[in-house]
């Protein structure tokens, strides 16, 4: 009688099912993250940080939107082809 192999510890996908829905997780995420950067910027674009209700400095103002803008541009660089293949979008 064969025995069943021991319990992997970690956690790496044991299956091709585990894998999938890894990466899938995975890149939704990204998706939503990459999404919600990208409103966050429309959103700063159009708002004066430096009045009310938020009253922040120039400089406040200027680090705060242009990291959001450097990472917005950075993020719409990655190729979205196969992950939208392998999250169903396409």
């Amino acid at each position: 009688m064969t025995q069943p192999a021991p319990p992997t510890v970690g956690a790496q996908p044991q299956n091709a099912n585990d894998l999938n829905l890894t990466i899938g997780n995975h890149l939704r995420q990204f998706l939503t993250s990459k999404n919600t950067i990208n409103q966050d910027r429309d959103f700063l674009a159009s708002t004066d940080l430096k009045i009310a209700p938020y009253f922040f400095t120039t400089d406040q103002e200027t680090l705060i939107k242009s990291a959001v803008l450097g990472l917005d541009t950075t993020l719409d660089t990655v190729d979205m082809t196969f992950i939208t293949r392998l999250i169903g979008l396409y």
